[in-house]
């Protein structure tokens, strides 16, 4: 390699290593002045250890966090990290991802009197939370998908599928925008709100799902949630189908509701919303199903599924 490549290269690298060091600068001081604004909104103090970003994918992770009472000074919540994908101030993102590792109640909480009306194993274990929202601009269609697993116990998630979402998307980039400016009083905050509502009753969902699965030791917290309450699981199950005889829905989905409280494995629910019909307009076609829960899964294409 001759000397103005090696020079090339060195340049190239000490550019990089620079904006990546300037990037770091930039976010932390950003951090610590969203950490402010959320100190003084909601009466936490916030702490954390380190904050990085990483200008290849566009994340910004905050690592060792915790949070504590201002007015009792306890410690509440200790996070081992938590990172945000693709956000950006100026657009609406094509991608933005939140995830959260490690939550856990702090030990002064989890040894406080409160805590003990818990199960010990919802006290004592680790939470970790992955929230995204993609957007595709050029068609409206918007995905939510929300994952939550408590360590050995319970994984949770929830996915959401609209279309026409252009207007909600900019219109809570401009909101966004006018409160960083300091530009919301009461009465744009008012109009605003309208607008907002406007927006929302002409999204168009496509489909919605629910699922639920034993991380492992699942059984035993229902178990202990039981004996708290006096109860064992085979009564569960007894007052579960007594009062599934009066629930006028299909046998199908009893039976899977029945199924999921016998084995505590899994559940997954999902529907699917006729196309190209706004929030607004799917509420006018519901009120009159309200009264046949039947016709009401058919019309949603309910399906349930229990293990």
């Amino acid at each position: 390699m001759n000397k103005v490549a090696i020079a090339g290269v060195a340049i190239a690298v000490s550019g990089a290593v620079g904006a990546q060091w300037y990037a770091n600068k930039r976010a932390d001081d950003v951090i610590a002045q969203q950490v402010g604004q959320f100190s003084e909104q909601t009466g936490f103090d916030v702490s954390y250890e380190n904050v990085d970003y990483s200008l290849l994918s566009n994340t910004v992770t905050i690592e060792k966090m915790s949070f504590k009472s201002q007015e009792t000074e306890q410690q509440l919540i200790d996070i081992e990290s938590m990172s945000i994908e693709g956000y950006s101030a100026n657009k609406v993102s094509p991608f933005t991802e939140l995830v959260v590792k490690g939550m856990s109640l702090s030990s002064e909480l989890a040894n406080a009197p409160e805590a003990s009306v818990l199960p010990s194993s919802l006290v004592s274990a680790k939470y970790d939370l992955v929230s995204s929202l993609s957007f595709d601009e050029s068609n409206g269609d918007s995905q939510i998908k929300l994952a939550a697993s408590a360590q050995n116990l319970l994984d949770f998630a929830v996915n959401f599928d609209m279309t026409n979402s252009q207007e909600a998307m900019n219109l809570q980039l401009e909101i966004d925008k006018l409160h960083k400016q300091g530009e919301m009083d009461l009465e744009a905050e008012l109009q605003m709100q309208s607008k907002m509502l406007s927006a929302i009753q002409a999204l168009q969902p496509k489909s919605f799902s629910f699922s639920l699965n034993n991380g492992g030791e699942f059984k035993s917290l229902v178990d202990e949630l039981l004996q708290k309450n006096g109860l064992d699981h085979a009564q569960l199950q007894a007052m579960l189908a007594s009062q599934l005889n009066a629930v006028p829905a299909s046998d199908v989905n009893k039976e899977a509701v029945k199924a999921f409280v016998a084995g505590l494995n899994s559940f997954e629910v999902s529907m699917e919303f006729p196309a190209q019909t706004s929030l607004m307009q799917l509420g006018m076609q519901l009120q009159p199903l309200a009264a046949d829960p039947q016709a009401l899964e058919q019309f949603l294409k309910l399906k349930m599924v229990g293990k």
